[in-house]
Parts: C-alpha cells; sequence; structure tokens
C-alpha cells in the first residue's frame, strides 16, 4: 500500500514537472508584447524574442510644433494632425510666431496633395512626383505609421534580438529588394528607432518621448545621412483619440 502511494505521488510530481514544461514551452512561443511582458528583469545580450507591435486606435489626433533646420535657417510651425490609421493623414499648418494658416496636407496611400493660399500654391502627385520637384522621394503610405510609432510596412510578430550595450530589441527586415528597414525597440516595447535606406537616401527616425495611454510618440527628430544640414524636430503636446474626425481638404 505505501509502495503505491509512493508511486502515485512519484508520477503525480513528474506530471506536474511534464505540465510546467509544456506551459513554459507554450508561453515562449507567444509573441512579446506589453499585455505579455518579459518578466526577467536581466536581459542576456544576444536573446532572440518574437515582438508585436501594435496599434489601437482607428483613429487619432494631435497637436505639435515642427521645428525645422535647413541651410536657409531655422523655421517653426504648429500643426494639428488628423489621421485614420493606415488610410489618411491630414495636416493644418501654421506659422508659430503669428498663429497664421500656412496651408493644408493631406496623404492617401501614395498620393499627397499641399495647398496654401498665403503662398500662392497648390500642389498634388506621387512621391515619385515630389522627388521630380524636390530631390527627395517621401514615401507617402509609411507618415502615418511614422507619425503613430509603428514599423512601416510589417503587421505581423518580428523576431528581434537584444543589444545588451544599447539595451535595446534590434531587428532588419527587407520592404522590397531596393528598400530595407532597420529598427530598434527599448525594454518597454517602444519604438526607439527606424532606419529606412533606399539606394538613393538613408532616413534615421528617433523616438523620444511616448504617452503613456496610446503609446504613441511625443518627440520625433528626422534626419537624412545624404544632407546633414537637415533636420526636423517635432515635439507633440496633446493626443486625442475619440474620433472620428473630420479631413477637410480643397483646392
Amino acid at each position: 500500500m505505501i509502495s503505491r502511494i509512493r508511486a502515485h505521488r512519484s508520477w503525480l510530481r513528474h506530471g506536474i514537472t511534464v505540465l510546467s514544461a509544456v506551459l513554459l514551452l507554450a508561453s515562449c512561443g507567444k509573441p512579446i508584447t506589453p499585455e505579455n511582458p518579459i518578466k526577467r528583469e536581466k536581459i542576456n545580450n544576444g536573446v532572440n524574442k518574437k515582438i508585436l507591435l501594435e496599434d489601437k486606435f482607428p483613429w487619432a489626433q494631435s497637436f505639435a510644433r515642427i521645428t525645422a533646420y535647413t541651410p536657409d535657417g531655422e523655421q517653426r510651425f504648429k500643426v494639428q494632425v488628423r489621421s485614420k490609421q493606415d488610410s489618411i493623414l491630414w495636416t493644418a499648418i501654421s506659422d508659430d510666431m503669428i498663429g497664421l494658416r500656412v496651408g493644408k496636407c493631406i496623404v492617401i496611400k501614395d498620393s499627397a496633395a499641399f495647398t496654401s493660399t498665403l503662398l500662392g500654391l497648390d500642389w498634388t502627385g506621387s512621391a515619385s512626383d515630389l522627388a521630380g520637384v524636390t530631390g527627395i522621394e517621401v514615401p507617402f503610405q509609411y507618415l502615418n505609421r511614422i507619425m503613430r510609432g509603428q514599423l512601416i510596412g510589417w503587421d505581423e510578430p518580428l523576431r528581434y534580438r537584444f543589444n545588451a550595450d544599447r539595451d535595446l530589441w534590434m531587428s532588419d527586415y527587407e520592404l522590397s529588394p531596393e528598400r530595407n528597414v532597420h529598427v530598434a525597440l527599448d525594454r518597454d516595447l517602444y519604438l526607439s528607432e527606424l532606419i529606412i535606406q533606399d539606394p538613393k537616401e538613408i532616413a534615421h527616425i528617433k523616438y523620444f518621448e511616448y504617452d503613456e495611454r496610446t503609446r504613441y510618440p511625443k518627440k520625433i527628430e528626422l534626419t537624412l545621412v545624404s544632407r546633414t544640414e537637415f533636420k526636423i524636430i517635432m515635439d507633440i503636446s496633446d493626443i486625442r483619440t475619440e474620433g472620428p474626425y473630420n479631413t477637410p481638404f480643397s483646392f
């Protein structure tokens, strides 16, 4: 009788051990998210994890100040931004000094339009059209996600490797044969930097502050490797997500 009880206890301990191992393996297969964070405080260098970034708000509205540094000097603007997830990006731009409306811009996928009564300017076209005018091809379809601190052109869990020296999760992926993306997340899974590399240009985007409720960035810095004299800094003061928001635009 005693031997049977011992045998049952042994099998019970063995079963609990096996069940624990199965649960551990199952949990390791889940993508890391803010709701399913890494439990360990210390993460070893080179550790690999699948991490998923999610945008939970269909609509967003933000108010920001943009500082642009160019060879012609420093310029400041106030900007109101309204966006629908992966669909519409609308902005109203005002002069920071006098508060006068400078113009409005709307982006729908890879097309954009800009109008300014003050400047007497109306423009509409694609990224390639803009490159013919300015020499810089802006991937319009990515602007919405860049503003929201999301991965561009990617929705699935991505495998990241932890870099202990920088205290960042880092990964790379290919959008097309000629466009590569390098991405880095901090320990809280906020986007820290995004580098978009094309044959003719490398855009470096850094994120410094975040809104805890939405996880959207509150400070963004954009630089171009080929044109170091250009720099754009965006400071966002207010983020709203009630939506839907009007995006009026007409020539």
